[in-house]
């Protein structure tokens, strides 16, 4: 398994060169198995990092597309993503319905007028997830999907992709307030990450460390340590970054986090994660550091 990080900042981008060394793009994330079946979780500005892993589809095998919510942050970089312009390109837009609203629906809001002034050309597919993955996971070419609801405003899933052949396991868990989750939505939660086993690599937001952020529907990131810990994860991504924190706040952070857990970090743009079922995970792409 493969995992390409295309934005990890939270609530709104950043183009500061103060924000370079983990970058501004909001929240994307790319799986996919190296054979041609790629998943993408999220939408945000991040979308446009991975596009070179993107711009090739055919129809035996679409682009698959999970949405955690429908926050502007998590889709704005749908409407000036290229690929949706080109009618060879082939695409399934996946997710459960939150507040009565399908994926279907949130897209042509995303780009109806007076919003946006081109429709999409890609062959496209909609898919309504059920509110739950415990009746039967979704398949899609050698990956399984499972997801849950999470703790969040407008409504927010979590998803987990396990490689069907091989066994590789991931989830990606963002816009969740865990100190708000009542005693089922931790469950369900831990579940999803713990069942049929540990998942190899949680990708988590910990939106920030102070108290301000209550009610706002994000994490502390000692939470998202709290987390992983429970699970049993091999490697923890903490995502997710506020908007104002910068590469020199973020780098304290990442270094009071590895002294609490030793195989965790922070995500970055660009960061590829690799595994296979039993070898160690290799993460790469990290930027030079210049602060």
């Amino acid at each position: 398994m493969r995992i390409v990080l295309g934005g990890v900042r939270g609530s709104s981008p950043q183009s500061h060169p103060d924000f370079m060394r983990f970058g501004g793009a909001t929240s994307c994330v790319l799986v996919e198995n190296g054979a041609g079946a790629r998943i993408v979780l999220d939408a945000g500005t991040g979308l446009r990092t991975v596009l070179k892993d993107l711009a090739v589809s055919d129809a035996g095998m679409p682009v698959l597309m999970l949405f955690t919510h429908y926050h502007l942050d998590h889709l704005i970089g749908l409407p000036p993503f290229s690929p949706l312009y080109d009618p060879d390109w082939n695409v399934v837009f996946a997710a459960p319905i939150r507040e009565g609203i399908t994926v279907e629906v949130a897209l042509k809001r995303l780009i109806g007028e007076p919003f946006w002034p081109a429709p999409f050309r890609a062959s496209q597919r909609f898919e309504v997830l059920p509110e739950t993955s415990d009746g039967a996971p979704f398949p899609y070419g050698p990956f399984t999907v499972r997801w849950c609801a999470v703790h969040h405003r407008n409504g927010c899933h979590a998803y987990r992709i396990d490689a069907s052949g091989t066994g590789e396991a991931m989830a990606f868990v963002t816009d969740l307030e865990w100190a708000a989750s009542d005693e089922k939505e931790r469950a369900d939660l831990l579940r999803l990450c713990r069942d049929p086993r540990p998942v190899d690599v949680l990708i988590m937001e910990g939106h920030g460390e102070a108290a301000q952020f209550a009610g706002w529907g994000h994490s502390l990131w000692k939470e998202t340590v709290e987390v992983a810990k429970k699970v049993g994860v091999r490697q923890l991504v903490i995502t997710h970054h506020a908007p104002d924190d910068d590469d020199r706040a973020l780098v304290r952070r990442e270094q009071e986090v590895q002294a609490t857990m030793s195989n965790a970090c922070l995500g970055y743009e660009g960061m590829r994660i690799v595994w296979n079922r039993g070898s160690p995970i290799s993460i790469t792409g990290r930027s030079v550091l210049t602060h």
